[in-house]
């Protein structure tokens, strides 16, 4: 029996696995949706309960500043950061970025569209260099660290009319256990040596 589950572990870890986010927001609709593929098959993931779980996260760390519920200010005081960042909204972030960058080592797929208006012609232009400079910014940064299997997609639309705001993003990263598995033992095995 035992020997039976250390075969499905080890089959589980060289299978190819994927992580597929795909996140439309229309106006102020917004639908979220994310697939753990093993293999060819899917498990989704309940949005709902990301959500619940988010809001909750967000009412801690409003509890902890005081005057949270009022509108945001230009000038904040050290002791508000200060309660700010011993939340455990930066820690969960900074620890998420962690295991992002050790499992996501390719993205298969990357596509990104934004339509958008502000209403008014030159802040709608400006925005549209703005946010051209910041995609393009994260992109460089992405391929520093990720390899793209495929060139990205990335379209924005600025529309010279009436307030709209139409924004989609679609990217599936592909990863591999039992590469990262075997890469971080040959990396401890390395420095144990003195290389």
């Amino acid at each position: 029996m035992l020997l039976g589950l250390f075969f499905i572990i080890l089959l589980l870890l060289l299978l190819p696995h994927a992580l597929e986010f795909e996140y439309r927001r229309l106006q102020a609709d917004g639908n979220l949706k994310i697939v753990i593929w093993i293999w060819k098959f899917p498990i989704t993931l309940r949005v709902s309960y990301l959500e619940r779980l988010g809001s909750r996260w967000l009412a801690k760390a409003n509890i902890h500043v005081p005057q949270a519920s009022k509108d945001i200010s230009t000038s904040v005081s050290l002791r508000e950061i200060y309660q700010l960042v011993h939340t455990p909204l930066p820690r969960i972030i900074k620890i998420g970025s962690k295991i992002a960058s050790f499992l996501l080592k390719e993205i298969e797929k990357l596509e990104i569209k934004l339509l958008y208006s502000t209403g008014e012609a030159a802040l709608t232009g400006w925005t549209a260099g703005a946010a051209w400079w910041l995609v393009s910014s994260v992109l460089s940064i992405l391929n520093n660290r990720i390899v793209f299997l495929h060139k990205p997609h990335v379209q924005i639309k600025p529309v010279f009319g009436p307030r709209l705001f139409d924004f989609y993003l679609h990217c599936i990263f592909r990863i591999r256990l039992g590469h990262i598995i075997v890469r971080s033992i040959k990396q401890h095995l390395k420095l144990g040596k003195g290389g």
